[in-house]
């Protein structure tokens, strides 16, 4: 085809299904919430050892946007704090998979009220 893009692949949809309408809000979300959730993973881990480790090298080091603060403090500042952010997660997991179920020391975060701004 000379190089030019022409359009997505006609099969897309029949190889690999999905909705077409998906929310926008779902589709921002989906891509801010699966770094946040990979990064407390990485906490959990001991791969960060600090809050702010991970906000700067979420901005710095994968370019996660910069007007979140980095990813933890995307989710402090989630409405409704971790909380909230524990509950959005989980209808992200139901809708798209459990990839976006929130790990533990997120769980144990919002349950206790907390924030990772006092994780540093």
């Amino acid at each position: 085809m000379d190089g030019k893009r022409v359009g997505l692949w006609p099969g897309l949809k029949t190889a690999f299904g999905g909705d077409t309408e998906i929310p926008f809000v779902d589709i921002k979300e989906r891509m801010l919430f699966i770094e946040a959730i990979e990064t407390v993973r990485c906490m959990e881990e001991g791969v960060l050892d600090s809050a702010t480790d991970a906000n700067v090298g979420s901005i710095l080091g994968i370019g996660y946007p910069a007007w979140t603060g980095g990813v933890m403090r995307f989710i402090d500042q989630y409405q409704g704090g971790a909380a909230g952010f524990v509950e959005r997660a989980l209808v992200l997991a139901d809708k798209y998979g459990d990839r976006f179920s929130p790990p533990q020391l997120l769980l144990d975060t919002a349950a206790s009220g907390g924030s990772f701004e006092e994780v540093n």
